[in-house]
């Protein structure tokens, strides 16, 4: 089953993709095939532009479902994303997609099952399903060798070293194939998404030159530069984390938000112990670690410990609605410029959690879990 295109889970059901063969050469088509135990009554259509931008506040189109089917067709003059998102009966949206490559002059046919899709037709959307259907064989071993792993109390060692063997092997055997099909459109970006060689590399080394100069010019070049930006952002991120490292004093930031500016040092370096959670409504991790911290805050801020939420790349609104859902009941800092205060500190993912000491030195960082119960005891010597 594909990884890259299998995105839509609504229930007892996934979405996958086929293709046919010729249309004329700027004409996309969707051939939808909805499964009869599948309840799906239209869908969003959300189309990217050339430079694979997408908005998915505005569909393109809207499908309706007709005796278990739906079509869609658009004229484009290059490759870009599409989007594909249920909607359930009485108009309730699913809130997850598939998305896939839009090829012109192609035809993809969603089947709609219990989990299972298969990609048949066009040339560019058979060069797909052949790599995909490899790297689902190339993983199995390893997909089994983790379940059995995940299942003991104390890993055997045997079935460790077999792992990481497994692993090691996968990479290579990807690669060979990539090497093997590299002038196949399809199998080149089925590679570009599949994350187990970088993009340069791919491009540089691996793929042939017109592939490089052909209709995916413009998504080569901007994966290849978004590949450098996030280099460079997990470098000088490693240097702010460098010096926002446990033993440093903090680095204040504020944060103007409703008319009202909130500081760091408003809360931090004032007497007491401060865990500080960057955080994001729209973040799952996130949302799963505040029942911890509201916790660790009911227990212990009688014991001079503090709790502190900081917004990153949060709408205020969808953070407020998210506080008053969550229960959460110590302090939050939220505004624009909270995405730049996580910055300062070198958060490349949240939740992050820091915490601080009474003095403002930075204590213990990167806390999840039972760890930020663990390390707050340890520190107010309980």
């Amino acid at each position: 089953m594909n990884k890259h295109l299998k995105h839509i889970m609504c229930g007892a059901f996934a979405v996958g993709l086929l293709a046919s063969c010729t249309q004329k050469s700027k004409t996309f088509v969707v051939e939808g095939f909805v499964d009869e135990a599948i309840t799906d009554s239209a869908y969003n259509i959300y189309v990217g532009d050339k430079d694979f931008r997408i908005n998915v506040q505005n569909p393109a189109d809207v499908v309706v479902v007709k005796d278990k089917k739906f079509h869609f067709e658009t004229n484009v003059d290059y490759p870009t994303y599409i989007y594909i998102q249920a909607i359930l009966p009485g108009g309730v949206p699913c809130q997850a997609f598939i998305n896939l490559i839009l090829v012109p002059g192609e035809t993809a046919k969603i089947s709609v099952h219990n989990g299972y899709f298969d990609l048949d037709g066009s040339k560019f959307y058979q060069e797909w399903s052949g790599f995909d259907k490899f790297y689902e064989q190339s993983t199995a071993r390893l997909s089994e060798l983790s379940h059995q792993l995940q299942g003991q109390e104390s890993p055997d060692e045997e079935l460790v070293k077999e792992y990481f063997a497994a692993r090691d092997s996968l990479v290579g055997n990807l690669i060979g194939y990539t090497k093997e099909h590299n002038s196949e459109e399809g199998t080149v970006i089925y590679a570009s998404m599949s994350g187990f060689t970088s993009i340069s590399n791919l491009f540089d080394t691996i793929a042939a030159s017109e592939i490089k100069t052909g209709r995916f010019a413009n998504y080569i070049d901007m994966r290849i530069k978004s590949e450098a930006e996030s280099a460079k952002r997990r470098a000088e991120a490693a240097e702010k984390e460098k010096a926002t490292a446990v033993g440093t004093m903090f680095t204040d930031f504020e944060v103007e938000c409703d008319g009202k500016t909130q500081k760091l040092s408003d809360f931090v370096g004032k007497g007491q112990y401060v865990l500080v959670d960057f955080w994001a409504s729209w973040c799952g991790p996130c949302r799963a670690e505040i029942p911890n911290l509201i916790d660790v805050y009911n227990k212990y801020k009688d014991k001079n410990l503090n709790v502190l939420g900081v917004t990153v790349s949060d709408r205020v609104e969808d953070s407020k609605r998210a506080i008053e859902e969550l229960g959460i009941n110590y302090p939050q800092i939220m505004g624009e410029q909270s995405t730049t205060a996580a910055d300062l500190y070198g958060v490349m993912g949240i939740p992050h959690i820091i915490l601080f000491g009474p003095d403002g030195t930075i204590l213990a960082r990167d806390l999840r879990g039972e760890l930020i119960e663990i390390a707050v005891k340890q520190h107010l010597g309980l």
